[in-house]
């Protein structure tokens, strides 16, 4: 490739991943190379021939990885489904990128956010929280989770707590210890209650 068509793809793969994520999407490598082969636009303003616009096949997702890895602003992580996925994190945050990728395994989602709201802010979460955006898991779903939870001994740290008014709170006795994530989670009702 010339140096004028590598800087063309670089610039259009960057602003596939942008694109993405104003979209609210992950991108893939597969997505991004088929993306650039079928959205030539991107690369046609820069007026290279065809033959220049894309490098061999076989070396596509090589250079790829490669121009997004060295790509400042986008960021790069390891998707449950094993591929790696890319975003802008100026346009789709980090957490909801998290979020996203674990959309496809309710249990999984559930337990990494009542571990990381136990840990890192500490705060017990509403149950309903998982019904609302970002995460809109279905009533069966988060049902299904909480019952595979109680019953596997890898999520034996999730628990939770009753309110007054019976609201349910789950949080992680890793980092909260039961009688403070029911206070937290007493307070936090109470809060919704009396703006």
């Amino acid at each position: 490739m010339t140096p004028e068509a590598m800087a063309a793809f670089t610039g259009a793969a960057v602003e596939a991943v942008r694109e993405a994520s104003r979209q609210g999407r992950l991108a893939s490598r597969t997505d991004l190379l088929a993306a650039l082969e079928t959205g030539g636009a991107a690369l046609a303003p820069v007026g290279l021939a065809p033959e220049d616009q894309l490098p061999p096949p076989g070396d596509r997702d090589t250079l790829l990885a490669a121009v997004l890895a060295a790509a400042p602003g986008i960021f790069a992580f390891q998707s449950l489904s094993g591929q790696t996925v890319y975003h802008d994190p100026d346009v789709l945050s980090r957490t909801y990128a998290r979020i996203l990728d674990s959309k496809g395994s309710p249990l999984l989602l559930m337990a990494e956010e009542i571990r990381i709201n136990s840990r890192d802010y500490p705060r017990p979460v509403p149950l309903e929280l998982f019904e609302a955006p970002p995460f809109e898991l279905p009533p069966q779903d988060i049902e299904q989770a909480l019952r595979v939870m109680a019953a596997d001994a890898a999520f034996q740290d999730i628990t939770f707590t009753l309110t007054a008014t019976g609201a349910v709170y789950l949080f992680s006795t890793l980092h909260l210890e039961r009688g403070y994530a029911a206070f937290l989670a007493q307070r936090a009702e109470s809060l919704a209650m009396n703006p």
